[in-house]
This record gives C-alpha cells, sequence and structure tokens, in this order.
C-alpha cells in the first residue's frame, strides 16, 4: 500500500470525514421473543419487507415479536400493522433516537439512528444500523467506564474506532459486521455523557495505523502489572507495533495487584494433566529462572513448559503475571496486573493523563511506530 505523504498526514485537521454506518447484532447474548421499540427523537418510517407502513413520532410505541418461528409480526397501540420476514425502523430526520426494551426486561436502552428486525431460528435478530461515530461513543462508555479523565475518553475513542474498522468483517457470514459483546467490543447504546461526547467529536475519524498504514490490532486491556507482553506471547502472531515494554503508570492502580488461594493437592492434579499431552523441554531450570516473572510466559514445572495463558484461563486469574509460596499446603498466588497485558493499558494510560500527557503520546507510548490519522486518508479503504 501506498504510504501517506506528510502533507496529506496534516490535512488530518481538516478533511472532512465521510459518514459511515456499521451494524451490529444487539442483545447478542440473549434469547428475544419479543420487544418494545419506542422513537424518542427525531422522525421514523416503519418499513416491512422493504415498503411503509407507519410513520412514528415521538409517542409512537411498538411491540414486535416472532410469530411462525420465522416471521416477525409489528403492532402499534391501536393494531396490528402485520407480518413480515424483515422490519426496519428507519430515521428519517437530522438526529433520530429510540429506546428499545425486551419485553421481559425492565432495563430500557436508547439507540441511535435506524434498527433491523428479522427472525433467526426462533429468536428475534436486532440489528443496530448506526453512524460509526455514534456507536464509538457508547463503546468508550461501555469499555472505559465513567468519571474517567477527558483526555483519556480521546485515547479509548481512538482505539475503539480502529478496532472496529479492522473487524468489520468479523461476522459477515452472520448477517452483521460486529456483535455487542465482549467478542467484539461491549456496546449497550448511546452515551450521554458529556466528556465522551466532546472526546469522539474532538477524534472523529481518526485512526491508528502501522508503517504500512494498515490498521492495528488495537489491543488494550485494564492493568499489565508493569510489562506489557509482545503479541506473539499470548496470540502465536508476532505484529511490529505490540511490543513489550514495562510501564510504572499502572503500578499503583486498582487492578494492579490480585491473589488466589488454591489447594496444593488441587494444584499439583492440575499440572498432572496439563503435563500428560506435553513434551519435556531440554532447556535447564536455571535458564528459565533467568527469564523475570513479568516476561514468562510459561510456568515450569519438572522440566514440562505450560502456557501460561491456559493457566490463566483454567483457574480464571486476573493475568498471567504471578509469583506462588505454599503456606501450609494451601498455594497462594501473588499477581500483577488484570487482562492479556498487550497493547494499552488502561489504568497506566489512565495515570498518564492526570500526569499531562496527551492522548497522541499515550497512544504512541503503548503502540511501536504507529500513525495516527483520519480513516478517509487509507488508500483504498472503501470507508469514503
Amino acid at each position: 500500500m501506498k504510504k501517506l505523504t506528510i502533507l496529506s498526514a496534516l490535512l488530518l485537521t481538516t478533511i472532512h470525514v465521510f459518514s459511515i454506518n456499521v451494524s451490529i447484532h444487539i442483545y447478542s447474548d440473549k434469547t428475544i421473543t419479543s420487544a418494545i421499540v419506542a422513537p424518542l427523537t427525531g422522525a421514523y418510517i416503519v418499513e416491512g419487507d422493504g415498503k411503509c407502513i407507519d410513520s412514528s413520532n415521538a409517542s409512537s410505541v411498538y411491540e414486535v415479536s416472532i410469530v411462525n418461528d420465522t416471521m416477525v409480526q409489528v403492532k402499534n397501540l391501536d393494531r396490528i400493522l402485520g407480518t413480515f420476514a424483515r422490519l426496519r425502523f428507519r430515521g428519517c430526520a437530522a438526529q433520530n433516537q429510540f429506546y428499545l426494551k425486551l419485553t421481559d426486561e425492565k432495563n430500557k436502552r436508547l439507540y441511535y439512528d435506524d434498527l433491523s428486525v428479522s427472525a433467526d431460528k426462533l429468536n428475534l435478530k436486532l440489528l443496530s444500523i448506526i453512524d460509526l461515530e455514534h456507536y464509538v461513543g457508547g463503546v468508550v462508555q461501555s469499555e472505559a467506564g465513567l468519571r474517567k479523565p477527558p483526555e483519556y475518553y480521546k485515547v479509548q475513542a481512538i482505539i475503539c474506532r480502529t478496532y472496529a474498522l479492522n473487524n468489520l468483517a468479523r461476522h459477515i457470514n452472520d448477517g452483521f459486521e460486529l456483535c455487542d459483546q465482549v467478542h467484539c467490543q461491549v456496546y449497550q447504546g448511546v452515551t450521554t455523557n458529556a466528556d465522551i461526547l466532546n472526546a469522539v467529536q474532538a477524534t472523529k475519524g481518526m485512526v491508528i495505523v502501522d508503517e504500512s498504514n494498515e490498521l492495528i490490532n488495537a489491543a488494550f486491556h485494564s492493568n499489565c502489572g508493569g510489562q506489557t507482553l509482545n503479541s506473539e506471547d499470548v496470540w502465536n502472531k508476532a505484529l511490529p507495533y505490540l511490543r513489550s515494554r514495562p510501564d510504572t503508570f499502572c503500578l499503583h492502580q486498582p487492578a494492579a495487584i490480585w491473589h488466589k488461594d488454591i489447594k496444593e493437592s488441587e494444584w499439583k492434579a492440575y499440572l498432572s494433566r496439563k503435563e500428560k499431552g506435553l513434551k519435556r523441554d531440554t532447556s535447564k531450570r536455571a535458564m528459565y529462572d533467568t527469564i523475570p516473572d513479568n516476561k514468562r510466559i510459561f510456568f515450569y514445572d519438572k522440566g514440562y513448559l505450560i502456557p501460561l495463558k491456559e493457566v490463566r484461563t483454567d483457574w480464571n486469574l486476573h493475568s498471567t503475571y504471578f509469583s506462588i509460596t505454599n503456606n501450609d499446603g494451601v498455594l497462594t498466588l501473588s499477581g500483577h496486573g488484570f487482562g492479556h497485558r498487550v497493547g494499552l493499558c488502561q489504568e497506566g494510560a489512565i495515570h498518564m493523563t492526570q500526569s499531562g500527557y496527551n492522548y497522541q503520546q499515550i497512544l504512541h507510548y503503548y503502540y511501536y511506530n504507529v500513525q495516527i490519522i483520519d480513516y478517509t486518508l487509507l488508500p483504498s479503504s472503501g470507508f469514503n
């Protein structure tokens, strides 16, 4: 791919960002038979199988439900509007928002833009068809939480936008682009937080690319415990921008320290089970002991090397960075950090903003040799 020139990079501050829509499978972890849709702002046209069947305002309320296993029925407060293979609540004003509530739940969620409804294996498939920037705001709130420094929200917005655009084909065979769970990015509707909205607007269109001008895998985690890991240490693929580096900014943050007690007998039985499928390692224990705890990716036992990422999963540990002490038959795992420890450390980045670093400095600290550009500058991106 052709690299950006310095001039094109300077256009970042002035170029017009074209809006694009993304399709998000919402409530993707639920089995849904009916839901309530209530427009809040703007105006909506309700379409059934591509034809207009109703128009709505802020006082309209609709119930959608499964009928005959493969069809969707829609009704308003007055009457049944019909049964269709697919419904679309299409926003037709400058800004459109609607509430969505599952009929068997108390809480409702607020969404921007359009909603598509269809039946999929006895389940309502709800797709939020949403402008990318509206989506990013909601993801930032879900992934970062409230009451964070405004500068940090800029960091998270750029990461979330990069991740979304880099993974648009993840669910393409399922009829949508992204889901609303951790598998893609957590998304539970729009945010009304002013700091988040301002951060999304301030970074509108900005994404992170590598030296080849490709969108990066913008990996992030809660707390690295003082040392991030190389990408291949966790995912078996070396990426030049996801390199291990020391991080003192997160050391005294809430997720920096953890402990877990395990009975010695249970631990030994676990190691025996894991070692049955492994070959003995020919390296000496002394060689293993020279590796600092914060950089280890294997657990050594009687000549066997067990991947620490598997130990973390098997025991539901906060991280792979831990030491072990034996207290009368009870092993205490004393650990550092929370998450896979690859890429950006959220608590470290938050502390950096509190220490005066800006979002550009933070992103360049955690991702090596990258650029922050407007996504419309990506050659052959298909986004513009």
